[in-house]
């Protein structure tokens, strides 16, 4: 039987909860409230790195690799444990963003 690969988009929503746009490298997609930025990213095609994130466990954000910049907030966020607000404009490469990946690899 052959393995079938499934797409891992980090942890998933609550089903039922209301619709929440949001805006992530200048795309718009709209996901359940309480959807991570990181899956939000992902519906959106927009790939974040990270190691620890996965469909089959809570969001923790121990790897940092998922960190994000987001407008009107200080500090990186984890991607992974970040849920979405409405309006919220999110960035996912940035020279800032790079430079802290790296260090988190080194």
């Amino acid at each position: 039987m052959p393995l079938t690969r499934e797409p891992d988009l980090g942890t998933p929503a609550r089903s039922g909860d209301p619709s929440v746009t949001v805006e992530v490298d200048g795309r718009v997609v709209t996901v359940p409230e309480g959807t991570s930025v990181l899956r939000a990213a992902a519906l959106a095609g927009i790939p974040v790195p990270r190691l620890c994130a996965t469909d089959r466990l809570d969001a923790f954000g121990s790897c940092r690799l998922c960190l994000v910049e987001i407008d009107g907030r200080r500090g990186t966020p984890a991607a992974c444990t970040t849920p979405v607000v409405p309006g919220m404009r999110v960035a996912t490469e940035t020279p800032r963003l790079q430079r802290l990946r790296r260090g988190v690899m080194e």
